[in-house]
């Protein structure tokens, strides 16, 4: 049997539902209902091994495999096994970690002759879509991100090696370092900062360790990485993880709509453009905006197109500072380079409970 995580069920789900449900439905950034029926999907593309076209016609899904037809089945047999993945998923009580669903994987094989449908982990976009624009009267290419509230709350930047920030600690001994390095309670990196600024030790941010990254940053703004780095470190000074309070009080600038814009420039990069490890060109690969999942089943709209601001109020007053391993990412060990003190602390952006 197919073993899949939420997130990946999750996007099987918002094929299955945007099939028998094809008119979108766009809400605010409560998700609240704004209206039904701007946008009608037309066509669903994926691009996984092979190129997966589905075609809604009248009371039928056409599937298309590399432009030859594959498949006809009725809406109703898709109507079926969507509620099966839907109540697999709520019925299912790990928090992660791959499950099966019984009774999808004959439907997989006529569907998407087997293969997994999930977004690759090195573009932005989950689902491609040909949707009739009522508005404009004519079908529009759209890419969508796929977020679902089904589980725990999705990540929009992801740790790696690439989001590590490197700061230098001056005014310290080779004896204090030891000292520091040797905490390790379970609040261990609040607690070694708290000793560093015990032992007058003065903390400065150095660089984002990924060039990548970096460039990356600042092609969003180019004091970014600076903004970040003094964020993350005060987030663990303060013990405050909200990215719109930690913006307001430690961008450097005089007002406060400067520095929500900083963060709604900063978030719309993450999620509908570049990711880390990838060198940037600029351009904004997601433009139709969210798909959720809501807990009802029902896949709501957070559109880019006509309702951009809404979008982004949800990014900005529904995100935090996450912590990743500090144990994986060797953060808050202080080690010597060069004649001089450094440690290293990881970024990890992840959506609030709502």
């Amino acid at each position: 049997m197919i073993s899949l995580n939420r997130g990946e069920w999750s996007e099987l789900y918002v094929v299955l539902f945007l099939l028998i449900e094809p008119k979108l439905e766009i809400v605010d950034e409560k998700l609240n209902t704004i209206e039904k029926g701007i946008f009608e999907i037309r066509k669903i593309i994926l691009n996984a091994n092979d190129k997966l076209e589905y075609c809604i016609e009248k009371n039928s899904v056409y599937v298309y495999m590399n432009f030859i037809e594959y498949n006809k089945m009725s809406i109703n047999e898709v109507n079926e096994i969507c509620k099966k993945i839907y109540k697999g998923i709520i019925n299912n009580n790990k928090t992660s970690g791959a499950f099966s669903i019984i009774g999808v994987d004959t439907f997989l094989g006529k569907f998407s002759n087997g293969e997994i449908i999930k977004g690759k982990s090195i573009q932005k976009e989950d689902i491609e879509t040909i949707v009739f624009d009522n508005k404009k009267l004519k079908d529009v290419n759209l890419k969508y991100s796929i977020k679902s509230l089904l589980g725990r709350p999705a990540t929009l930047l992801n740790s790696s090696q690439h989001t590590n920030f490197r700061y230098s600690v001056t005014n310290i001994s080779k004896e204090d370092i030891k000292v520091i390095n040797s905490i390790n309670t379970r609040t261990k990196l609040l607690d070694r900062m708290a000793e560093i600024e015990e032992k007058d030790g003065i903390i400065l941010f150095d660089k984002v360790v990924s060039p990548t990254f970096d460039y990356n940053l600042r092609m969003v703004d180019s004091n970014m990485p600076e903004y970040l780095g003094n964020m993350l470190l005060s987030s663990y000074a303060n013990n405050e993880k909200d990215l719109k309070e930690l913006f307001l009080h430690h961008i450097p600038k005089i007002d406060k709509n400067f520095a929500i814009k900083k963060l709604e420039d900063l978030l719309s990069a993450i999620c509908f453009s570049f990711i880390p490890s990838e060198k940037w060109g600029g351009h904004q690969s997601v433009n139709g905006g969210f798909l959720i999942v809501n807990t009802d089943g029902k896949i709501l709209v957070l559109d880019l197109v006509y309702y951009k601001q809404h979008v982004l109020n949800y990014l900005v007053n529904n995100t935090k500072l996450d912590s990743p391993s500090s144990t994986r990412y060797h953060m808050f060990e202080l080690y010597e380079e060069n004649g001089r003190v450094y440690f290293t602390l990881n970024l990890q952006i992840r959506y609030k409970n709502l």
